[in-house]
């Protein structure tokens, strides 16, 4: 007993450190993220400037999407390590890196009756190194923070079927209720689905009695209900309108923002999402559909069908909804990941599933040839050339590793495709978020702006500030609050700015208009140094100029573009 106490406590300590070496590069360095990450983060400074926890504004907009958790969490941060009033995106970003090390520890202690030790230790490993998971781990928004919820709802249900008790209950109705404080239905939505599938396929859920503990449920109603009744009085039900009318039953029902997608979808981007899990996912699919079609009962049989409980009613509802992100499926990798550890313990052992390995290690070093292809065109196309070399060799090095272990799994070398596989990801991971991504400067158009204002119109205020073409709310973190990004007429009079993109259509007709404006003044147009970039958000590029109208003499000094 001694000895396996102390190999669980090895466990935790490599997997607290893996998690940490995969979330914490580039945390501070790499840009805001446009446009979730970004609205978020600009929210939460706005929510610690007011010390308004109910209001949740982006500008002066409403923003009734979400629940409060996710901006409670990162105003925390910034009260704690931002009190200069600097915004410090590192800083917001620490809830999703806590949640991320969350899930994985919740992962392991659900596993350990699961699926046993061993197995629960390669899962949680595979999901600390897999693509969605450090990308969520990584930004300021409630993904991450929504998966370590769900997370500990499932491990506790896992713990429950196989004969675990008092805590398990309290966990499962603990985290449910965060989970509804940072995302609204989807915790609710995924568990319910889950446990229906469940008496549905075995009507039994005798093991779910310890469940009906009112004492956990009252916990439960208080996490969220007192929030819910004062946001619908402060609000008069407009909050709950747009949350769940307007932003959930919107994505049921039509693609947002452009990110509509066929059913399929998610099936197809999973090679990429769950890289480089994603190596196992045949195989660990038809390892545990057999092990629930063998008729025995047991931990890891129990497991399997709740894993596919878990995963599979909830993998149908993203894919019918119109609207996809390939963030969507991250709630329900935790639970394929046991699966993958388990399906992984048993090949080791065998020469299971010779036709799901080699189809698996084709797939995966075509994915992973994808993944690190658009990694080194978007370094060659947005990045400075500082860095090509560096790339190179990281792509290169981390590559030649995801081949050795596509194909070691083909040769039922099992052991080595984990290895290569995982040491891939190391690589790649912490060479991407450390070093290649931070340096993608056409990326960063909204920090440069933001140091050409200070450059060009020293001590200008935000509310002085109009960019009428290029809008990304990055934009408003790195400016200010009151910058306008609106459409309206553009007016460079008592000292206002103008951003304009001098590849818009319609800049031509708005420098023609400035110039008679300041000339009817007499006035000249000073313009700033040009800001080149790329908004990947929309798919353009961007040649960025500020304008300020001063008198001539001034205008005169400076050299224009």
């Amino acid at each position: 007993m001694l000895g396996h106490l102390t190999k669980r406590r090895w466990h935790v300590i490599l997997l607290t450190v893996l998690t940490l070496a995969m979330v914490l590069p580039g945390l501070a360095s790499l840009p805001v993220i446009d446009r979730d990450e970004a609205r978020f983060a600009q929210a939460s400074v706005q929510m610690a400037q007011t010390n308004d926890l109910l209001n949740i504004r982006l500008q002066d907009e409403a923003r009734n999407k979400k629940p409060a958790a996710a901006y409670w969490a990162q105003t925390a941060m910034i009260k704690v390590f931002a009190r200069d009033g600097e915004n410090r995106i590192w800083a917001q970003r620490l809830p999703s890196v806590l949640a991320s090390l969350l899930t994985i520890l919740a992962l392991y202690w659900g596993g350990l009756l699961m699926i046993g030790r061993k197995a629960a230790l390669l899962g949680c490993a595979l999901l600390a190194t897999s693509l969605i998971f450090v990308f969520e781990g990584h930004i300021a928004k409630t993904d991450a923070l929504l998966c370590g919820a769900t997370t500990v709802i499932f491990a506790s249900l896992g713990r429950l079927r196989n004969g675990s008790g008092r805590l398990e209950v309290w966990t499962f109705w603990i985290a449910l209720g965060v989970s509804i404080m940072i995302k609204g239905p989807i915790g609710p939505v995924l568990a319910l689905l889950s446990v229906l599938s469940l008496w549905i396929w075995e009507r039994n859920l005798s093991w779910a009695r310890p469940l009906l503990n009112w004492g956990a449920i009252l916990v439960f109603v208080l996490i969220w209900l007192p929030w819910a009744i004062t946001m619908f009085i402060i609000t008069d039900g407009a909050f709950f309108i747009e949350s769940l009318g307007n932003d959930f039953g919107g994505k049921v029902v039509s693609g947002q923002e452009d990110h509509g997608a066929p059913p399929g979808a998610h099936s197809l981007v999973i090679w990429a999402t769950l890289w480089p899990a994603s190596l196992f996912l045949l195989p660990g699919i038809a390892y545990a559909f057999r092990s629930v079609r063998s008729g025995r009962d047991n931990p890891v049989i129990r497991s399997m069908r709740l894993i596919i409980c878990w995963a599979l009613p909830f993998w149908i509802l993203i894919e019918i909804m119109p609207t996809k992100l390939p963030h969507y499926g991250l709630p329900v990798f935790p639970a394929l990941c046991l699966m993958l550890g388990a399906a992984i313990l048993s090949m080791s052992a065998g020469t299971d599933f010779y036709k799901t390995r080699i189809i698996n290690g084709l797939l995966f070093i075509v994915s992973t040839a994808a993944i690190f292809s658009g990694l080194v065109y978007a370094q060659s196309a947005y990045g400075g050339e500082a860095v090509v070399i560096g790339t190179y060799i990281i792509c290169g090095i981390a590559g030649v590793l995801a081949l050795i272990a596509g194909f070691a799994l083909c040769g039922n070398k099992i052991r080595l495709a984990f290895g290569a596989s995982l040491l891939s990801s190391i690589l790649i991971m912490a060479g991407a978020y450390g070093y290649i991504l931070p340096n993608l400067t056409d990326f960063k158009t909204s920090e440069r702006v933001a140091a050409e204002l200070t450059r060009f119109a020293p001590n200008t205020d935000s509310g002085d500030i109009h960019s009428p073409q290029y809008t990304e709310p990055s934009l408003i973190y790195h400016v200010g609050q009151n910058i306008d990004l609106t459409g309206g007429e553009v007016d460079l009079s008592d000292g206002r700015l103008v951003i304009l993109n001098a590849l818009h259509k319609d800049t031509a007709d708005l420098n023609r208009k400035l110039l008679d404006a300041a000339t009817s003044r007499d006035a000249c147009l000073s313009k700033s140094e040009q800001i080149g970039g790329f908004n990947y958000s929309k798919g353009v590029p961007l040649n960025l100029v500020i304008l300020k109208a001063e008198p001539c003499a001034v205008s005169s000094q400076r050299e224009p573009n």
